[in-house]
């Protein structure tokens, strides 16, 4: 090999090692130094995929599992604004509390364990009254209002007591045009009714209706709803359906002892 001709080869040898050690140079400046691609975690779970085995797809343990907490929204616990286990300690059958915006009723409801007729004649103290008390039946009604038909009863009252200003309130149409509430506070909750009807009715006792019926429940305030009386008084986008509970204040009608007035309430809220 002549002298020219080894020059030559060193010649290119030498220029392709100066090119490589110089593209080496430039890679190991500008290359990422905070990625390693055989040792990059993923921020997300990755899955093995393999379509002809799907029993093979696990989650990467390697990713710590983030704890979710979920939070339910708090939900106020019913405080009852009357003091029932005060009232207990004045007379254990107080179980109720009912009170009527705009009017004067405001009264503790009780039930006599036994005798359904105690309250008549006896205050909400247990004392001997021919005032009474406002009161429900323990033979018809439970406490908790959750009969179909609840009935309260209380004297017409000449001083206005109880429910002696009962049917004045309610034949009164301007009273009327507030769309009354009636109120029943117990321990567990309220329960607002919305008043749909007022009305005279005759002596017979109510409760014989069996209001656990469908039919009886409707046949009997479609009659209530077709009494015409110059002291009748009817709401009719309250009318009740059967599944609705009801409550009705009974009282005497003014001027005819011999018949009630009532006052008819369906549950809105509790």
């Amino acid at each position: 090999m002549n002298k020219n001709l080894l020059f030559k080869i060193l010649g290119i040898a030498f220029t392709a090692a100066a090119l490589f050690f110089a593209v080496k140079v430039v890679l190991s400046v500008y290359a990422p130094s905070d990625v390693e691609s055989e040792n990059f975690t993923p921020t997300t779970t990755t899955f093995i995929h393999d379509e002809n085995n799907y029993d093979n797809i696990e989650p990467d343990t390697s990713i710590p599992k983030t704890e979710i907490e979920y939070t339910l929204p708090s939900v106020e616990e019913y405080v009852s604004p009357v003091d029932f286990s005060e009232l207990r300690l004045i007379n254990k059958d107080i179980y109720a509390w009912i009170i009527i915006d705009g009017t004067n009723i405001n009264y503790p409801v009780l039930q006599h364990p036994k005798n359904d007729k105690y309250y008549l004649n006896h205050n909400s103290d247990g004392d001997y009254s021919s005032n009474g008390a406002i009161f429900s039946e323990h033979k018809y009604n439970k406490t908790d209002f959750s009969d179909n038909v609840t009935i309260l009863y209380g004297h017409h009252l000449k001083n206005g007591k109880f429910f002696g200003k009962l049917q004045k309130y309610f034949t009164n149409d301007e009273f009327l045009l507030n769309k009354p509430t009636i109120k029943v506070y117990t321990e567990e909750g309220l329960m607002e009714y919305a008043v749909f009807a007022a009305v005279p009715f005759n002596a017979k006792h109510l409760m014989k209706n069996n209001f656990s019926d469908e039919n009886s429940f409707e046949k009997f305030f479609n009659s209530v709803f077709k009494i015409r009386d110059l002291n009748a008084k009817f709401i009719e986008e309250n009318r009740p359906s059967y599944g609705d509970k009801v409550i009705i204040l009974s009282t005497c009608l003014k001027g005819n002892n011999s018949k009630r007035f009532l006052v008819m309430g369906k549950l809105i809220s509790n």
